[in-house]
């Protein structure tokens, strides 16, 4: 039994002592990419703590992508790193994956025109007839991670097509040859499951959890010249948030986020 002392000013909560063992052996290897842990009730007793202490240190890996709960399986170490996405500024998925410290990559499966619906959360402008659609399966270090399709206003982006799109950030592509200056993002994110022709993109099984985010990208002139819906494999991907409060006690404010992230 490894024994856990009660913290003291100079020590750390018995949460964090906890944190850092199973932290050490996930790192070093002692438990392996898709291994389960210990039930929870041996590793409180392991390490003399209640459930709820442990809950705590789980918890942390479970934040941090390390380690995922299964409902009526256990928790298992996640096989393979994830990419994380800080919703704090908008960044497109290379950039994402890049942070990561993983190599991005695209496999494009489609490049169409067709019928802008105006009808949607977030339109282009009233006299935008048609839109330019890629469809990517994006990928980090080769694999397949998330399912991704922008809508771009034609013809203003009709030259988007001619870029070499397996390898081009379209974001980046914007800033660097069309003179756009991308300034906010605005969001919904929420649980998906995955169909046959989705799970087989991403090499998921069909009815594999995963994320669906769906927005938009706004200009400097507030006008929107990119629409995005993008399905994210959940054992690949987490979301961290950064939102500071905008308004204080005393009556002062400041600027909220750039990117926004609306439910419903």
């Amino acid at each position: 039994m490894l024994r856990m002392s009660a913290s003291t000013p100079s020590q750390a909560p018995l949460h964090e002592s906890v944190y850092r063992e199973l932290l050490r052996r996930i790192t070093t290897g002692q438990w392996r990419p898709g291994e389960q842990l210990p039930v929870e009730l041996e590793l409180a007793a392991e390490f003399d703590v209640s459930r709820g202490t442990l809950r705590q240190a789980v918890s942390r890996l479970a934040a941090q992508g390390l380690v995922e709960r299964t409902a009526g399986r256990g928790t298992f170490v996640v096989d393979g790193g994830r990419v994380d996405y800080p919703l704090a500024d908008l960044l497109g998925f290379t950039e994402q994956v890049r942070e990561s410290g993983r190599t991005p990559g695209s496999q494009v499966r489609a490049v169409t025109r067709e019928s802008v619906d105006q009808h949607v959360p977030h339109p282009f402008a009233p006299n935008v007839r048609e839109a330019l659609v890629i469809e990517r399966v994006r990928t980090a270090d080769g694999e397949p991670v998330a399912l991704e399709t922008l809508r771009l206003p034609l013809p203003r982006f009709a030259g988007v097509a001619d870029v070499d799109l397996e390898q081009a950030s379209v974001y980046e592509t914007l800033e660097t040859y069309f003179g756009v200056r991308l300034e906010v993002g605005t969001f919904a994110l929420d649980p998906a499951v995955l169909d046959e022709r989705q799970a087989e993109l991403l090499d998921e099984s069909a009815g594999a959890p995963a994320f669906r985010m769906i927005g938009a990208v706004t200009d400097q002139d507030d006008q929107v010249v990119v629409q995005v819906s993008c399905l994210y494999r959940r054992d690949r991907y987490s979301f961290s948030f950064s939102m500071p409060r905008t308004v204080h006690a005393d009556g002062a404010s400041v600027a909220g986020p750039r990117l926004s992230i609306q439910h419903g």
